[in-house]
């Protein structure tokens, strides 16, 4: 998926969710939410891109 369309497929999601909890919410607000959601999906992209199949172990439970 290009930059471009996955930029239009989070734009639409994020319009969607807004229109379905806050569909009072401003543009300007509306905008940051937008900025948002772009971030963390940019913070998402490393972590989704890793390769992980069924014979990986999981990490360590930590117990304090």
């Amino acid at each position: 998926m290009s930059s471009s369309s996955s930029d239009a497929v989070l734009d639409a999601y994020a319009d969607a969710a807004l229109a379905l909890h806050f569909p009072a919410l401003s543009d300007g607000a509306a905008a940051r939410v937008k900025a948002q959601f772009a971030r963390i999906a940019q913070l998402a992209a490393p972590v989704l891109a890793y390769s992980v199949d069924a014979g990986d172990e999981p990490a360590p439970v930590y117990r304090p």
